[in-house]
């Protein structure tokens, strides 16, 4: 008995290290790579919440730009907004765009609810086409992108970030 347990655990080790070098001969899978957005601020002409039709560089200005691809349905959208314009002040220094697919009328809505729509440093802007979505390739939202005021990519985010985070990637 001693000795079939013997034979049938060499067998095993034999074919677990048989198979060890096999799989190191055929290599690892390649895995994909993690999508990131472009490096620069795109510049869309989108409309704004008037209706107007709006650069993305345009009011993005010179300043570091907080730019954020939200939906007004979103319950971690709805958070991360709700947080970031309760302290919408520390961010005067920056430009803010907001940018969604959604209708113009739920736009406005949401807008308004926030109570940050009327900031001259804060612009909604309506993705109809969804071009911007696109070119970033957004898959989830808020997906929130930090721009320095060269308009180069410092940080990406995909749900709810920390407003000191943010406030951190864009003054830094």
């Amino acid at each position: 008995m001693k000795k079939t347990n013997l034979i049938i655990l060499l067998v095993v080790l034999l074919g677990g290290a048989t198979y060890m070098g096999y799989l190191s001969q055929i290599g690892t899978p390649a895995t994909a790579a993690p999508v990131s957005a472009p490096s620069e601020l795109p510049d869309f002409t989108l409309n704004d919440i008037n209706g107007k039709a709006t650069s993305i560089h345009e009011v993005a200005g010179d300043k570091p730009t907080l730019f954020i691809y939200f939906n007004s349905t979103c319950h971690l959208c709805q958070e991360e907004l709700g947080e970031l314009s309760k302290r919408i002040e520390e961010f005067k220094d920056y430009s803010i765009i907001l940018t969604t697919v959604q209708p113009l009328d739920e736009m406005i809505d949401f807008a308004t609810g926030l109570g940050i729509k009327e900031k001259s440093n804060v612009h909604f802007l309506l993705d109809s086409n969804m071009e911007v979505a696109s070119f970033l390739q957004i898959r989830s939202v808020p997906s929130i992108y930090c721009y320095d005021a060269d308009k180069q990519l410092v940080a990406e985010y995909v749900g709810i970030t920390k407003i000191d985070l943010l406030l951190e990637k864009l003054g830094g």
